[in-house]
């Protein structure tokens, strides 16, 4: 689930888009990742002059049977979650029940509170942009979990409960950049917390995915959208567990497809007409620098500096059987996203930001 370096682009000193079709381009690009491996299926989705393509490779097994993915098919999306947990802090800054610079403990639960020195607390901001000092992920994680294919299942909240009455952050809030699931996974505490929620799923619902339309993107799925779910295949492309989240669902929790997060990004863009808009703006402004001097970050989406001087907004996820990706333009306003029901490592990375290389305009 963690945020990968990404791979090596031409930075989009030139483009070669040819039309409104992009499928040739595509079909070019995902043929690697695909062709003699046919446990990879995927779902390649391009949003330019305003609308939608979307295209399925390879083959995935769903509940209902094995068939060529599409843009209805559901993948977990990993890291993904966080960038809508970028949008829930943002849209509870414009309602004006957090700020930025709250301390992160003025809105954690009583027994979910980060120790840190008082006059140097962590905020709501160092979480968002991974600036905490807390660790990637809570400590054996992987060493403690009943199911190390499902590694998150039984962290419940004891577990966390227990964890943070012992850790500190490592260095001091905001001194550098370093990735932490824990760290917005305790930011989803902290938003449901602050708007007197039941839990992150059912907040996340309420107010970014119902507003922008986006019904097929939660964490609890209905038996319909079970059935059309992919099942995962790990880095061998061997059949893995599902992952589940017990208590820190903000950092990854989330399943989507295709077609809800080309919607996502296209309403980023002011493509789709929302009145979230200002928050998804605000969502994805800078906010600090993110160990690369090309890389920045909002509140949790990372930003790509091209040489034109214009950026890709974007995140990437994994979990143990899954790879996926969002990016796209604000200035030109186009838009990918990849998701693949196989960990193929940095691969859709570099998949997505050459599909979004091929959709600019000339």
């Amino acid at each position: 689930m963690r945020c990968l370096v990404l791979v090596s682009v031409s930075l989009f000193a030139a483009a070669s888009a040819r039309g409104a079709d992009f499928k040739p381009d595509l079909d070019r690009l995902a043929e690697p990742l695909t062709k003699d491996k046919p446990a990879v299926g995927l779902v390649v989705g391009v949003w330019a002059d305003g609308k939608p393509q979307v295209y399925g490779y390879g083959r995935v097994t769903t509940a209902a049977g094995e068939a060529a993915p599409d843009g209805d098919t559901l993948f977990e999306i990993g890291s993904v979650t966080k960038a809508l947990t970028g949008v829930l802090l943002a849209d509870a800054v414009a309602r004006k029940e957090v700020g930025l610079d709250d301390p992160a403990n003025t809105h954690l639960p009583a027994d979910l509170k980060i120790r840190s020195k008082p006059d140097r607390p962590v905020t709501l901001l160092h979480l968002a942009t991974h600036r905490s000092g807390l660790p990637v992920q809570p400590p054996l994680l992987g060493l403690t979990a009943r199911n190390r294919a499902n590694p998150y299942a039984d962290y419940v909240r004891p577990k966390l409960v227990r964890l943070m009455g012992a850790l500190e952050p490592a260095q001091e809030p905001g001194a550098e950049y370093r990735y932490s699931n824990l760290g917005v996974g305790l930011l989803g505490h902290a938003l449901v917390t602050a708007a007197k929620a039941d839990r992150y799923d059912a907040l996340v619902r309420e107010r970014v995915c119902r507003p922008l339309g986006l019904a097929d993107t939660g964490e609890a799925l209905t038996g319909a959208q079970k059935a059309r779910l992919a099942r995962g295949h790990n880095a061998k492309l061997d059949p893995t567990d599902p992952w589940d989240f017990a208590t820190l669902e903000a950092c990854g929790g989330l399943r989507s497809s295709a077609n809800d997060l080309l919607r996502f990004a296209a309403a980023n863009l002011g493509e789709v007409q929302t009145p979230l808009l200002a928050v998804l703006k605000a969502s994805h402004e800078k906010r600090e620098p993110a160990g690369s001097e090309l890389i920045e970050i909002g509140l949790c989406w990372h930003r790509l500096k091209l040489k034109s001087g214009e950026h890709v907004v974007w995140h990437n996820g994994g979990t143990g059987g899954f790879r996926s990706m969002v990016a796209f333009t604000p200035a030109t306003k186009r838009a990918v996203v990849v998701l693949c029901a196989a960990d193929v490592g940095p691969e859709v990375d570099k998949l997505a930001l050459q599909a979004l290389e091929q959709v600019q305009p000339k």
